[in-house]
């Protein structure tokens, strides 16, 4: 995600910079399981195949781009899922509590 591009010599602000990614990375991911249990994974990839082509985190990276054009009647439940996610995932919730 374009850290091996940067030059960070404060090792805090390199460490709070990994810390942000590595959020970053947990709610693409989760965005991307919620979009799979809604089974919009289908409009992402180009074949007819059964099994998973994108990975989670794929898979909520091109969500997430989607998201400002996408239509009401299929952004929200897409959020509501995502919401419902992050509440069953105790160790997120209670380390977003934090924040």
């Amino acid at each position: 995600m374009g850290m091996s591009a940067l030059r960070i010599a404060d090792p805090q602000r390199r460490d709070r910079r990994f810390l942000l990614n590595a959020f970053a990375i947990v709610l693409l991911t989760l965005l991307g399981a919620a979009g799979e249990s809604l089974v919009m994974d289908r409009h992402l990839k180009s074949n007819t195949s059964k099994r998973r082509i994108h990975s989670l985190f794929r898979q909520g990276c091109l969500l997430y781009d989607l998201i400002p054009n996408m239509s009401e009647t299929r952004l929200r439940p897409l959020i509501d899922r995502f919401i419902e996610a992050m509440r069953q995932n105790s160790a997120l919730a209670q380390t977003l509590s934090f924040i």
